[in-house]
């Protein structure tokens, strides 16, 4: 799931006093290969790393575990961390120190997860053999791709005003359901080799696609129909985050460095030119501080900016190929129907 936009729900929770006694505010880093086989972090390889905002250490939650992404679930008395791990999806609900495998021989590979926001019972996760769907959490799993027409499934997000809304991107095009997954149509972007998806945090009207070739697409209604995005139209673009109130919105890709749009996708101006990182897989807003930008690369780490983008240094788990990054707790999302 695009699980940023659930994680920049959980914010005001933090600021009300609303967690637990003892959390603290952590950077989740998803790691999914390492270039030369050294350490990065306190336990080394790959797997799922977590940094506290107040500290620089890094520590491996779940070792030796491809891990393309990370999903959370937070209610008043429980905290659910997901990995999408490349042996299936699991499950720890104590903060990283043990660990379940939910799914079996049929969805072994799991690309993104999305937890619902407001029914722990509910889970999605993309995989490269179709979207699958739990509704007992993760005990079993049901194939969800009536209207598809391919089968590798990049990534699910669920819609962040209704929880029956689902977006996800094929090898071919993007896809919609309306339904909770029981059925699926294609929305019409207009151009092959969609990458990601992205919903604006607040106009729930506004989506955006990175592309593998022909930069970034916006839809300002849902989809309906697409623009091509002025300033960054031609580029490999790879994952979108935005400020809480997505005043601004930052992308990267490959070879693209990293470009700010300030008017909700439709034009962008290039803030980084990164000409040392041949790819940046993923960027995060802190929202805890906006100033504060991180992105994950392929075997070069994290890099972080703390002045907006202006500059950048390296921040961490050199050598590794970071998939997702992630801030959790986050802030608080407005307007989900129950």
């Amino acid at each position: 799931m695009s699980v940023l936009w659930f994680v920049a729900a959980l914010f005001q929770m933090t600021l009300l006093g609303g967690w637990s006694e003892g959390e603290r505010p952590a950077i989740y880093a998803a790691v999914y290969i390492v270039r030369s086989g050294t350490a990065v972090g306190t336990l080394s390889g790959i797997g799922l790393f977590r940094c506290f905002r107040d500290d620089s250490t890094w520590v491996n939650l779940r070792p030796n575990t491809i891990t393309p992404g990370v999903g959370f679930y937070q209610s008043e008395s429980k905290t659910v961390l997901y990995l999408a791990g490349g042996n299936g999806l699991h499950r720890s609900t104590d903060g990283g120190k043990s660990w379940k495998v939910l799914t079996g021989w049929q969805t072994k590979e799991v690309l993104s997860v999305a937890p619902d926001p407001v029914d722990e019972r509910i889970l999605y996760i993309s995989t490269p053999f179709g979207i699958f769907k739990s509704t007992d959490r993760g005990t079993t799993w049901h194939e969800k791709m009536k209207g598809w027409t391919t089968w590798y499934v990049r990534r699910v997000i669920i819609d962040r005003e209704d929880r029956q809304v689902l977006y996800g991107t094929g090898e071919d095009a993007l896809y919609v359901s309306r339904d909770g997954a029981e059925s699926w149509q294609t929305l019409s972007v207009g151009v092959p080799g969609i990458k990601w998806i992205f919903q604006h945090p607040v106009e729930g009207n506004v989506l955006l696609v990175g592309t593998e070739d022909h930069g970034v697409r916006v839809s300002f209604d849902r989809g309906a129909t697409w623009r091509r995005a002025s300033g960054l139209d031609t580029s490999a673009v790879y994952s979108f985050a935005s400020t809480p109130e997505g005043a601004e919105i930052y992308a990267c890709g490959f070879r693209t460095g990293v470009w700010r749009s300030v008017d909700n996708g439709a034009s962008w101006t290039q803030i980084w030119n990164a000409s040392d990182l041949d790819a940046l897989y993923t960027i995060c807003v802190d929202p805890y501080d906006t100033n504060h930008l991180l992105v994950g690369t392929n075997g070069y780490g994290i890099y972080a900016s703390h002045d907006r983008g202006r500059t950048w240094r390296q921040a961490g788990l050199p050598d590794a190929h970071v998939k997702q990054i992630e801030v959790f707790p986050g802030r608080r999302r407005r307007g989900v129907r129950e």
